[in-house]
C-alpha cells in the first residue's frame, strides 16, 4: 500500500488534539487532512480520495453519528470511518458500528493502536473503493444491452441452453447466439460463471 496515494481525515472541534493527531499520523509517513467542524469536512473533503475518516463523536454542530447519516445519503456507505469518544457511550457505539463503522475507540487512544486502526481502515477502502469503481463500470456496461440481450443472458444465467433459450422465446437458435455474443461482448464476459456473477452483483445493488 502507498501511503502517498491516501488520505487521512481528521475530524474534531478540539482543536489542540486535533493538531496533536495531525501531527503524530504525519510522523508515521500518513498524509492527513484535518478538519475542525464536520460542515468543514463534508464541503471540501474529495471522498474519491482512498482513505479514512476519524471522527470525534460528539461536536457541537454535529454528531460522528449524523455526518455517517450524511455520507450514506451520499452513496459514500462504503467508506471507512473510525469513531473516537472520551465518553464510553455502548449504545452510541452499536449504532454506528451497525452502520458500518469500521471500529469505535476511546480518548485518549493508544498511538500504536490509533496507526493499526487507520491502516486497517485504509487497506479496506481500498479494497471497498475497487469494489465500487468495479460495480460502476458493470452498470455502464449493462445499460448498453437492449432488453432482448438482457432476457437471453438472464436465461443464460439460469442455466439454460441456447436451445431451450430459443425454445422459450420462439426465436431461431442462431438468433440466440447473436443476441447472447453480442450481449455478453458488451458486458465484457466470456463465460456462463461471469455473466452469472455479473447479474448477481448487479441485483445486489439494485436490492440495496
Amino acid at each position: 500500500m502507498n501511503k502517498e496515494h491516501t488520505l487521512i481525515r481528521l475530524v474534531d472541534d478540539d482543536e489542540s488534539l486535533l493538531f496533536s493527531t495531525k501531527i503524530l499520523l504525519e510522523a508515521l509517513g500518513w498524509k492527513v487532512a484535518a478538519y475542525n467542524s464536520p460542515t468543514e469536512f463534508l464541503v471540501r473533503d474529495n471522498l474519491s480520495i482512498p482513505g479514512c475518516a476519524v471522527l470525534d463523536v460528539r461536536m457541537p454542530q454535529m454528531t460522528g453519528l449524523e455526518v455517517q447519516e450524511m455520507l450514506i445519503e451520499r452513496g459514500f456507505a462504503h467508506f471507512p470511518l473510525i469513531f473516537l469518544s472520551g465518553h464510553g457511550d455502548i449504545q452510541m457505539a452499536v449504532n454506528a458500528m451497525s452502520k458500518g463503522a469500521l471500529t469505535f475507540l476511546e480518548k485518549p487512544v493508544d498511538p500504536e493502536r490509533l496507526n493499526q486502526e487507520v491502516t486497517r481502515a485504509v487497506e479496506l477502502g481500498i479494497r471497498r473503493a475497487e469494489e465500487v469503481n468495479e460495480l460502476n463500470a458493470l452498470k455502464r456496461r449493462y445499460r448498453q444491452l437492449t432488453n432482448r440481450e438482457k432476457e437471453v443472458l438472464s436465461l443464460v444465467a439460469e442455466g439454460l441452453t441456447n436451445k431451450e433459450i430459443a425454445d422459450r422465446l420462439e426465436l431461431s437458435v442462431p438468433t440466440i447466439k447473436m443476441h447472447r455474443s453480442r450481449a455478453s461482448e458488451k458486458l465484457a464476459t466470456d463465460s456462463v460463471a461471469e455473466i452469472t456473477r455479473a447479474l448477481i452483483l448487479l441485483n445486489e445493488a439494485t436490492a440495496k
